[in-house]
């Protein structure tokens, strides 16, 4: 299956990212580059990445906007509140604002607090952003539906149900890191990391547990492993899935570490995501699509580890580089 490189839609669920509590979740969905860009195509890489500079720079609900998170346990009882000095949870400062939220049955549920402004309820757009508006009041401890965000003061609160990590993100569209966003960090165009590659599946596909950054465990699927060139030295790297059987159209998640690991790009590594077709079908994995996990935005997400068997000893100087944000 060809193809080209394309920017991430912002915050859609998606099997790779399910650990780290997305709205962005984001990456996923893939917009098409513009079509003014399709006849040249370094033109249309650069196209591309701006597309997706664009979007975190437009939304809301943007991991530069993220400040803070707290994980559930089922059972487990949190208290959100916002107050002189910002939104916290489980603070035992004075707050204007406040909701108390419940994980319960592999889901959440949200309690005005009395005393406090009442929180609304907003819905996300199909890309998984929120929809600004007037909201509805909250008025009643109520289950939140997964397309549903509580509006708290300024704040935008998307809580995540998961098997594995569920949790309760904050955003807050005036925070300093996405007030002075201008772009990611690329690497020019290199249309020689475009690269042929074969899809050998595994037969009997074997879980695998990924270490995160927040020291939790995600566990996926090897279901295949690519084949392929650079520089023509044979390469390979393990397609990931959360089913032993993808089928057409699902992307495989293909974490992964090279030369430039630590030095040029994030320390944690590089994420591609690659539509499944078939095994035989002709596979290319664009390099210029490689992006990194949000947890090099935000520490307030958990980014899943690449394996070791998904080390290059060559370097990839093609798609994102660290973003150079302290944290």
């Amino acid at each position: 299956m060809m193809r080209s490189l394309a920017p991430r839609r912002l915050f859609a669920t998606h099997a790779a990212l399910t650990v780290l509590g997305l709205s962005v979740v984001y990456a996923q969905g893939l917009a098409q580059a513009p079509a003014s860009a399709s006849a040249d195509p370094a033109a249309a890489i650069v196209a591309a990445h701006k597309q997706i500079d664009d979007e975190y720079a437009r939304a809301p609900m943007s991991p530069f906007s993220a400040v803070a998170v707290q994980y559930f346990e089922p059972g487990q009882t949190h208290r959100l509140g916002v107050g002189a000095e910002g939104v916290a949870f489980d603070s035992a400062r004075t707050i204007t604002d406040g909701i108390e939220m419940t994980l319960e049955a592999d889901a959440f549920w949200v309690s005005p607090i009395a005393g406090s402004k009442p929180p609304v309820i907003l819905r996300k757009s199909a890309e998984g952003d929120v929809v600004v508006s007037s909201g509805t009041p909250l008025k009643t401890r109520i289950k939140i539906g997964s397309r549903e965000v509580v509006g708290l003061g300024r704040y935008f609160v998307e809580p995540l149900a998961m098997r594995d990590a569920s949790n309760a993100r904050v955003f807050d569209p005036e925070a300093p890191a996405r007030k002075t966003f201008t772009g990611l960090k690329w690497f020019a165009p290199n249309l020689a990391l475009q690269v042929k590659a074969v899809f050998v599946p595994i037969q009997n596909p074997n879980m695998v547990i990924i270490a995160t950054s927040r020291g939790l465990r995600k566990e996926y699927f090897r279901v295949g492993i690519f084949h392929f060139e650079i520089d023509g030295k044979p390469q390979t790297l393990t397609a990931l899935s959360l089913s032993t059987t993808p089928k057409a159209g699902d992307e495989l998640f293909v974490p992964f570490r090279d030369a430039t690991t630590g030095v040029e790009t994030y320390e944690v590594g590089r994420f591609l995501f690659i539509p499944f077709a078939r095994p035989d079908a002709p596979y290319i994995l664009d390099f210029n699509a490689a992006t990194n996990p949000l947890c090099n935005y935000s520490p307030h997400y958990n980014c899943p580890i690449p394996p070791r068997e998904n080390v290059l000893a060559v370097p990839i100087r093609a798609g994102e580089m660290t973003y150079p944000r302290p944290h």
